[in-house]
Parts: C-alpha cells; structure tokens; sequence
C-alpha cells in the first residue's frame, strides 16, 4: 500500500494529479494492483467542492492510467445543492467500489459549510482488493467506536482514513485513536493527512498524521514532509490473528445485549444546512443532555483519589480461599489507610481480584465453592469495606467476585461503591470477561441475558451512581477493549469510570493501555484504572511473590492526557486530582464532545445481526461451562469465515482476488 500526503486539488489539471503519482509510484517496483491512498481534498469546501461526475472523470482515469486502486475524501456537490465530504476507492479498471459519505461534521475544520450523514444508515461497505477487504472511513469518524467496528463486522480488514489534520490540544490523542481502533478490531488502520493546507497564494504547515497502525496497536508514521509512506501489509499475518480465540474481539463482543440499547435519536431527523445552525444544534443538543444546573447541584468541583494498588494472596486450595480473602483486605486497607485520613481524599479505588486472585487455577467448574470465591453484599468483607468508607469519610470502590444467593451456583466478577456513609449505592457485574475463553468460571449478564433482563431491567447492565463526586460508573479489566460498553455508561451520565483491573504482562499491553486513553478522550470522562500489583502464590511450606500481574495503576484525564501513573508492578498509594468544573466545562464544547453527535440510527443494524457471543449461553445448568476450550468464540470465527467478514488464512488466492476486485461486499 503507498500512502501519500502530497496536498491535491480536484480543480487541478488531470496532469498535475498524475505527475504526483508519477513521482510516487515510480519509487515502487511493480505498482500495478497496488492501493494508494491520498489525503482529504486540499482547500475549503467553499472553493475546492465540485461536481461528482467531475470528481469521477479525474480519478477513474488515474485509476485506469496507473493499474491501481485509488482511494480519497472530497467535498462533492450533490444534486440537492448540498456540500458532502464522501470518501471513495475506484478499482485498476476505473470503477467505483465504495464510497463513503462522512458521518460527523467537519470538527477539525470549525463546522465548514458541508453537511454530513449522521441521520441516514451508512452501509459500511467494503470491497476486495490485492491487499485484502477494504473499508472507507472518512476524517473524524474514525473516532466513532461503533463505525470501525460495524465496518470490521461487515468484513473489513483494512480501513482507509483519508484526513486533514490540524495542531490543537487533541492531536496526539486523535492519532492514539486509530492505534486503538486497529486493536480492538484485529485490522490496520490507514491515515492519510496532507504535510500542507494552501488556500489562494497562502501555504500552512500542516502535522505529521500519516500512519499505519496494525492489529497490535504499533504504528509506523511519516516525520516531516515526505511525499509517501509505502506501508508493508501483511494480510496472512492478520488472517491468521483472526483465527486465534484469544483476544479477538470482533468474534467476542456482544452485539446482542447493546442492540436493546441503540435507539433512533429524535434530534437527528432534521439536520441543519448551514454552519450557523450546525453550531445552533450543538448547543441546543448539549442543554438537552445537561440540562441547566443539574450537574452543579451539591457537587464537589475538585477534589483528589487514591488508587490502591495491593499484592493478594492467592490460594490453589478452595479450603483457604475464606481465610485469605480477610488477609487479603486488611493487607488492601493497609496500603490504602496512611493517605485515606486526608481531607482531599473522596474517592479510594481498590484493583480487581485483590481479596482473592483470579481463582481460574481452580477449574473451569467452580458451582461447588461459589460461595467460598465469592462476597456477599451484606457480607463479613462488605461490611469492612463499608465501615472503611464512614471512618475514611470516602467513597470506596473495587473490583470482586461476588456471590448472590439468588444466582445458586454460579458468582459473578462485580465492582461496587460505597458512599461515604457506608452505603451500596452502585453494583456492576461485568459484561465482557475471561469467560468466554472458559478458563475463568463467573457468570457475566449476558450469559443468563434474559433471565436477569426480566429480573433488574435493562438499564441494570449499565449502572451509574449520581453523587456529589460526580457520576461514577465502572468498568472491569477486560472491558476496556470494548468503547461500547464505556459509551453506555456515558449515555447513562458517566463522568467518572472507574476501572478495578488485573492484567498480566504480555505483548497487548500496548493495545491495552492506548485504550484507555482512548476511552477517556472518545467520552469526555476520566479513567480510573487501579492495578492489581502482584501476587503471592503458595508453594509448599513458603510464599513466593509473582508480579505476573503488571499493577500500573493510572489516572488518565478526560481529554485523554496522562495525569500520574504507578509505572511498575508491586503494593503501592497513587494519588491524583479530579476536576469535575473542568470536565463539565469540556463537555460543553460541541466542537470535543463526541458524544453529541452519536447517532446510533447509523450503526445499530450491525448490532442486530446475531455477531459475536450470543445470549443466554449458559442460562441452564450452572455446572456445565459453555464456554471452556474457546468452544463459543471458534464457532463464531468460524461463521465470520463463511460469511466472510473473516477471510480463511488458507484461501488465500491472488487469482480470486483479482477476479472479485470490482465487487463491493455489503
């Protein structure tokens, strides 16, 4: 794939496109079948707009002349007198294959004079191409969770970002996203954004932005004003991924239980046509979602968080498991207790397992000890934790396995929070777990989807508790690589998400860790990972410490900026600030907040076709895991396969390739 970021006009001279390809593709040896990727259109699009039968003549000729695929942005006159940024691919033989209006409006650019699609169902169309199956986003909307992933599910290995990136405070983030979107849906992601902006005589600079990010979250960039990049794809490579369980996220998210959640928005049926009125409905957008002085009312504005990263004690004996939990919480308390007395201190957050460890040494079957694994809410270690947050004048939260004796046999991985006067006010049990690859034996909501829907309500999934500090929800470890379930919180009013966790090192810490920047700046909410820190496992007559578990406890602020982080493994205090005026402030800004222009209208069909792990997979027989040996996620790789939003890494075939070259798939 060639990657340029040399500035183009579409009222050019069909010569003057061509020489900048010539000079390109000359570098490359045999550029015949090869995808080229230029930037958005250089200009406004009150000068540089033109006519798509016009826009058609120039690139389905250089297509044709070259023997390449060519894909781009512009912004096209349509019939209806309307301006529209719409990204294309034309194939060797000058055919149109996709194209791709934009989603978003224009942020980068202020609300230029266009208008975009966010009240139509886009078709996320993609289309075969030598180096594999090819999707279009356009610009910002790489920034959508919901459109990358509906793209990679309607087949996309490869998404084509054709941009133009400005300098501002979210720059860096904005280049983050495209890593996390690469790894949260096992694809490359290609950014094309040009080195220069010239309008009349007048030439700016414009940032570095032109990428590749691959499936595990690396990126390669351009550094300066380089004409190309010639990005080496290695489409066996990722078809072969794709065919792993672990990790595979498009395999393993559940569509079906955010499907319920993906209502038309009302307020996108009569889009504006001006910019003036874009702005107008921006605002009028934000006062619908915050109405006037709701978020002030008894809020603390700022105030500070410990994050308590602990070791536990990990027992392979269910005989011990009772015991070490209590050792295992007054050793939690210790770590937190020397900086709780403080006055500044409102929020103590507590990693994921740290009272008992994953267990998952003791089976895939634990029906027998549920109640040994896992805490009752009341319960002897509920009610420390409780009488924790009176004394400490706090709110308290973490990540356990709780047992619910109206659940018989079965416990789930839950986060909670006590308010300052000991009481529970909030209980999420996690959606997307470990137990989809059988190897951690908890039941998660959508395992048992209809029972518990009927039981609690649907809104149950997506807990947030409204308090003084803010909203605050939570989410745990495996989560934050799934941005639907962060964007269900922030439908809901999440300001704070807090993020109990326990992750291992290994080669995702990368994809990992980007995406919790991500998720803070995609929602405008902080992040609040606490890190489980170590553990020590029983050995014989001694203990031995492990820091298999990496701790790296973080707070990350809701622009997606680093506040502080723990950058190590072991028992620690990490304290940091939350500046709830300034996170409100932020979101009142129609130009940053993304969610005020998600229309789930776009999207939802995606979510509605039965993909990923299905519901009410283990809604009989608690004893009987469903989900042991990656039972689950290798039939759904397998039904990707034979609908080919995964291409077998053993068909590969360059002859088919060419010949289904012309043919958009829907």
């Amino acid at each position: 794939m060639i990657i340029l970021q040399t500035p183009w006009k579409p009222r050019s001279l069909y010569s003057d496109i061509a020489h900048v390809l010539e000079k390109s593709l000359s570098q490359v040896h045999d550029p015949s079948g090869e995808i080229v990727l230029l930037p958005h259109v250089n200009g406004y699009a009150s000068d540089v707009s033109l006519r798509e039968e016009s826009f058609f003549s120039i690139f389905s000729k250089v297509s044709r002349e070259f023997d390449i695929f060519v894909s781009t942005s512009a912004y096209i006159n349509e019939l209806d007198g309307k301006v529209k940024t719409i990204g294309y691919l034309f194939n060797p033989n000058g055919e149109m294959i996709i194209r791709a209006p934009k989603i978003l409006p224009d942020l980068l650019e202020g609300f230029s004079d266009t208008t975009c699609s966010l009240d139509k169902k886009s078709k996320f169309d993609v289309a075969m191409t030598k180096e594999g199956q090819v999707g279009v986003l356009c610009s910002e909307d790489i920034l959508s969770p919901h459109f990358s992933r509906s793209l990679v599910l309607n087949g996309a290995e490869i998404i084509l970002n054709p941009s133009r990136e400005w300098s501002d405070k979210n720059f860096a983030i904005r280049q983050m996203a495209r890593q996390a979107r690469s790894y949260e849906n096992l694809a490359y992601v290609a950014c094309s954004s040009s080195y220069a902006f010239g309008q009349g005589d007048r030439t700016i600079n414009l940032p570095s932005a032109t990428s590749v990010s691959e499936m595990w979250g690396t990126k390669i960039t351009l550094k300066s004003n380089e004409s190309f990049l010639i990005a080496d794809i290695d489409i066996q490579a990722l078809r072969k991924r794709r065919e792993e369980p672990m990790g595979n996220f498009p395999a393993i998210v559940r569509t079906d239980l955010y499907a319920s959640s993906l209502k038309s928005d009302e307020s996108f049926k009569k889009l504006p046509a001006l910019k003036k009125d874009w702005l107008k409905f921006g605002k009028d957008k934000i006062k619908s979602m915050y109405p006037k002085g709701k978020l002030k009312d008894g809020s603390i504005a700022r105030y500070d968080v410990l994050l308590a990263q602990t070791v536990t004690h990990v027992s392979s004996n269910p005989n011990n498991l009772v015991s070490f939990r209590k050792k295992n919480l007054e050793n939690a308390i210790s770590v937190a207790k020397p900086f709780s007395m403080s006055d500044s201190i409102k929020l103590i957050v507590f990693p994921e397992f740290f009272l008992t460890g994953a267990v998952s040494q003791l089976g895939s079957d634990s029906s027998g000890i549920v109640d040994k694994i896992g805490i009752t809410f009341p319960g002897y270690e509920a009610d420390i934790l409780a009488k924790f947050a009176q004394d400490t004048k706090s709110y308290v939260s973490g990540g356990v396995f709780e047992y619910d004796p109206s659940w018989p046999k079965r416990f789930f991985n839950s986060a909670f929070i006590f308010d300052d006067n000991g009481n529970l006010i909030h209980l999420y049990r996690k959606i997307h777990c470990a137990d989809v690859f059988g190897r951690l034996p908890d039941t998660t909501p959508g395992s048992i989807y209809t029972e518990y829907v009927d039981r609690y309500g649907y809104d149950h999934l997506f807990p947030v508790a409204k308090t003084p500090l803010g909203n605050l929800s939570t989410v745990i470890c495996f989560d934050m690589n799934f941005g639907e379930t962060h964007r269900e919180m922030v439908r809901r009013g999440a300001e704070i998400i807090i993020h109990p966790t326990s992750e291992p090192h290994n080669i995702r810490r990368r994809g990992w860790d980007i995406a919790r920047h991500v998720r803070a700046y995609e929602n405008t909410a902080y992040i609040l990972t606490a890190g489980h820190g170590g553990e020590f496992r029983s050995r014989g007559l001694s203990d031995f410490p492990t820091h298999m578990n990496r701790g790296y406890s973080k707070i990350v602020n809701f622009d997606g900026s680093l506040q502080c982080v723990a950058d190590g493994p072991g028992a620690l205090p990490l304290v940091g600030s939350i500046n709830l005026e300034s996170l409100r402030r932020e979101r009142s800004n129609i130009k940053n907040n993304l969610l005020v222009w998600d229309n789930p209208d776009v999207y939802s069909e995606f979510y509605n076709q039965g993909k990923g792990i299905a519901n009410d997979l283990w809604k009989d027989k608690p004893e009987r895991n469903p989900y042991v040996n990656n039972i689950q996620i290798n039939k759904n790789i397998q039904m990707y396969q034979r609908e080919r939003i995964y291409i077998p890494s053993d068909k590969f075939n360059q002859e088919q390739l060419r010949d289904q070259s012309d043919t958009a798939l829907v």
